[in-house]
């Protein structure tokens, strides 16, 4: 329900601690043939000699405050730090696939757009944050996420379900946030630079540093990525660079300032079916955002965000009609106070106001016009009660009302409760949220056969039910979650033009579950399994490229203290989509990863992973196959 493999070891001040290397080996009871599962580690757990450390796992999405994850209502799971060193994580999508209930579906080359689909949502109900600060959508409401690095960041959190109480909207499907890493509270800095290479020309280079002195404090990473890819047209070029300073001004008041860039260059081939090969996008993106951090008082906490970040892109190549060569330009501002009153010590309640503002233009280069000039306004005012009524049992409730300049107001609301069984630990958790998606651009505009008259979002009313129970002192944790959205005014996109079409209504419902087990510090084992039933309940047909089946898993092997396996799979069971603009089922899929780590010395280190180890012939998307079998090998050094 809210644990991924790793998050038995992290906690909200991670990022202060220094790196400490302890002495591990795989335990008794999988040494001798690898991984056999003896029945008295079933009775008695773990040695007692080789404890897993285990702290509270400490989340901020679901709430916008450090909360206990059990505490919160809500299905969340943590992608920490260590799991993405363990996997050998480069991008985004590449962390998110392995998530229960989110589906990932990119066009097989790197940098083109990835589809992100939250218990059969869309990638436009789903709303990505960097810090709690939202990052402005794109024509068609997605994020980028198929260019946002790993480099510099501590977690992710993914929250499922509606959050539009508190986030506003796009939020339908739920949050994605990623936390940045930060040199606070390090007695000395840290330095780490990287070189990795491999198949399809792939070379990647970077250094990030984390450190304080003083009342100052910062964390920094840059990174180059170059692949020449796989198939005609599909090189990937990226430079980024990203960061935040904290100066802690008084014992009470606090100053952050993130700051991030980049550049990608990206070719486009187009299915199987197109093979172009000039079809060419240059993106860049740049944003600034200062925050301060005002501790009134030991019950009083005042946070105000500014963010400013412009998008540009430029596509050539492109032969004209439906995709013509064109530039096309985002600007966003987003403002934000918030205010965090503890009440009483088991009371807390959540308030602030939020404004955001964004326009976007497109110049066609081939018919020497602007064809997509849009501006979007919104403000909104929230509230949000937090409060343990009796032992174990908490009770969430929050309300936001949002007004926009283009179209209707929306109110949102959402509760919830959690309990914890005294005896037996047992989690119970259930909760109810409305939330709204508002028109995109590209719904909007007639260029896409978008209706600029649209005046209702998109609506959905989203419930689920959730229970998660731990064993062996918490070594072992069995989950499941039920869910269900009902959604109102939603689109497709169809063939042959892929212009929004109002489906009228439909239905995603399911169930995510799972377990996690670590006995000991050698060994990890985790394993998902989703069903989603994803329906246009207008025409009676399935949502497409919504999988009914998915299952993930992976094992972690630690023969050795300087020694680090990882072998991960997805799974993706009974889908469709459109082929030969013809909805039909698509074929099943097995990926498999496979990554290793050798600290060769405290402050040297040689990686390596393959990927689609198996050889899998498959398409996220038909026409689009993923790459053939990668393998990579780098080097790291820490200073």
């Amino acid at each position: 329900m809210w644990r991924t493999a790793g998050s038995h070891f992290i906690a909200s001040n991670e990022a202060t601690a220094p790196m400490t290397y302890p002495k591990t080996r795989l335990c008794p009871a999988l040494k001798f043939a690898g991984i056999t599962l003896l029945s008295s580690h079933l009775l008695h757990g773990a040695e007692e000699n080789e404890p897993v450390k285990e702290l509270p796992v400490t989340v901020i999405t679901a709430t916008k405050t450090e909360t206990e994850a059990w505490r919160t209502a809500s299905s969340i799971t943590v992608i920490d730090r260590n799991k993405i060193d363990q996997e050998k994580y480069r991008l985004l999508p590449d962390a998110l696939r392995a998530v229960p209930g989110l589906t990932i579906a990119t066009p097989g080359v790197t940098g083109n757009v990835a589809t992100v689909m939250v218990r059969g949502t869309t990638t436009k109900d789903t709303a990505l944050l960097i810090d709690g600060r939202p990052m402005p959508g794109n024509l068609a409401g997605s994020f980028n996420l198929e260019t946002t690095t790993l480099d510099n960041v501590e977690r992710i959190e993914v929250l499922r379900g509606p959050a539009a109480s508190i986030y506003g909207g796009r939020t339908m499907g739920g949050v994605i946030n990623i936390i940045t890493r930060s040199g606070r509270g390090l007695l000395k800095p840290a330095t780490t630079t990287f070189f990795e290479t491999g198949s399809y020309g792939t070379f990647r280079e970077g250094i990030s540093t984390l450190g304080s002195a003083g009342d100052l404090d910062w964390g920094f990473e840059a990174s180059r990525t170059d692949i020449q890819g796989q198939r005609i047209n599909s090189q990937f070029q990226q430079t980024s660079a990203a960061g935040k300073m904290g100066y802690q001004i008084d014992d009470s008041l606090r100053f952050d300032l993130d700051l991030r860039h980049y550049t990608a260059d990206v070719g486009t081939p187009g299915s199987t079916a197109v093979n172009d090969q000039n079809n060419h996008l240059l993106t860049e993106f740049w944003s600034a955002s200062p925050r301060l951090i005002w501790e009134t008082n030991e019950r009083w906490k005042q946070t105000l965000t500014f963010s400013h970040s412009q998008f540009r892109q430029v596509a050539t190549g492109f032969p004209g009609g439906f995709q013509p060569n064109n530039r096309i330009s985002s600007r966003s501002d987003f403002l934000e106070y918030q205010s965090v009153v503890q009440v009483m010590d088991q009371w807390s309640i959540t308030a602030g106001a939020w404004l955001q503002d964004q326009s976007i233009t497109r110049f066609n280069d081939s018919a020497g016009m602007e064809d997509i000039a849009q501006s979007q306004t919104n403000w909104a005012l929230f509230l949000q009660s937090q409060a343990e009524v009796l032992p174990g049992l908490n009770l969430l409730g929050g309300l936001r009302y949002d007004r926009y300049s283009d179209f209707n107001e929306a109110v949102t609301w959402r509760s919830g409760l959690s309990y914890r069984v005294p005896v037996t630990q047992t989690v119970l958790h259930a909760n109810y949220g409305t939330a709204f998606t508002p028109p995109t651009p590209q719904d909007l505009t007639p260029v896409f056969g978008g209706n600029p008259n649209l005046l209702n979002p998109e609506r959905s009313r989203g419930y689920e039910v959730g229970i998660e129970q731990p064993f062996l002192a918490n070594k072992l944790r069995i989950h499941a979650t039920g869910f269900r959205n009902d959604l109102r005014n939603t689109y497709q996109y169809l063939p042959p033009f892929y212009i929004p079409v109002a489906v009228g209504e439909a239905t995603t419902q399911g169930l995510e579950s799972g377990l996690d087990w670590t006995p000991c510090k050698g060994f990890g084992l985790n394993l998902s399994y989703t069903y989603l039933d994803a329906t246009d309940d207008t025409n009676l047909a399935r949502l497409v490229r919504r999988p009914r089946h998915s299952a993930s898993g992976g094992i972690t092997l630690q023969p050795h203290q300087d020694v680090t396996f990882s072998l991960s799979a997805n799974y993706v069971i009974d889908r469709e989509d459109f082929t030969a603009l013809v909805q039909t089922d698509v074929e099943d899929y097995l990926n498999v990863r496979l990554s290793a780590s050798w600290r060769l010395r405290r402050n040297a280190e040689i990686f390596a992973r393959i990927e689609n180890l198996l050889g899998e012939q498959y398409a996220e998307i038909p026409g689009f196959p993923a790459l053939d079998t990668g393998a990579y090998a780098g080097v790291k050094f820490r200073f």
